[in-house]
């Protein structure tokens, strides 16, 4: 059995959300309450700081979870979340979502290995090191990996940037780099991995 039937056990129950482009979905400081599953769209992860600025924590889409964080610790949220894009969700209560993972092991096992995926894409969209060109190239194979298919939709040039915390001028050379090794094409804000194998080359490189 597939990830998406195995948590529709636990969220087929639940009701149907739609966000509009960057409208709020959860806030940092709010109590545990819902948790939410990505059906369609991307959902941005940051961290408020008083002097107005956010550092950007994750991207997360299709299949993936928001607010299970807090359901499980029973603590206040820990980020703003905010639709990126139209982002269609289940929604469940959290004592719903603690109640379907208590008699399922498997489901257990499912969400640490997705908090694990989710560290692991964290890192690499924040590793600058390893050059613009490389961390982008990470970032669309995370992002189309968690998309399910070899294209990323609905994220602006703008959040891609502030993901690799990079000018969007930068972002945009980048960009080009990848269209010219034949790597993506782009029409924004869809963006198509045309040679999955060239952009791993460029995912482990430097340049």
């Amino acid at each position: 059995m597939d990830t998406d039937l195995r948590w529709e056990s636990i969220f087929s129950q639940g009701k149907t959300i739609c966000y509009r482009s960057g409208q709020p979905m959860l806030l940092k400081g709010s109590p545990k309450g819902n948790v939410l599953r990505v059906v369609e769209g991307w959902a941005l992860a940051t961290d408020p700081h008083p002097d107005g600025t956010r550092t950007f924590l994750e991207l997360r889409g299709r299949g993936q979870l928001l607010g299970e964080t807090s359901a499980l610790s029973g603590e206040l949220r820990n980020a703003d979340v905010t639709a990126v894009c139209r982002t269609v969700v289940q929604v469940v209560g959290h004592e719903r979502f603690l109640a379907g993972l208590g008699c399922n092991d498997v489901l257990v096992g499912m969400l640490l290995d997705a908090q694990q995926l989710h560290k692991t894409a964290n890192v690499r969209a924040g590793l600058r090191r390893f050059g613009v060109a490389s961390g982008l190239s990470r970032l669309l194979l995370d992002l189309a990996r968690t998309a399910g298919v070899p294209l990323v939709a609905g994220i602006p040039q703008k959040v891609l940037a502030d993901v690799l915390g990079v000018t969007p001028r930068t972002l945009y050379g980048a960009v080009a780099e990848l269209g010219r090794r034949g790597a993506i094409s782009t029409r924004w804000p869809v963006v198509h991995i045309t040679d999955e194998v060239v952009l791993k080359e460029l995912a482990r490189s430097d340049a």
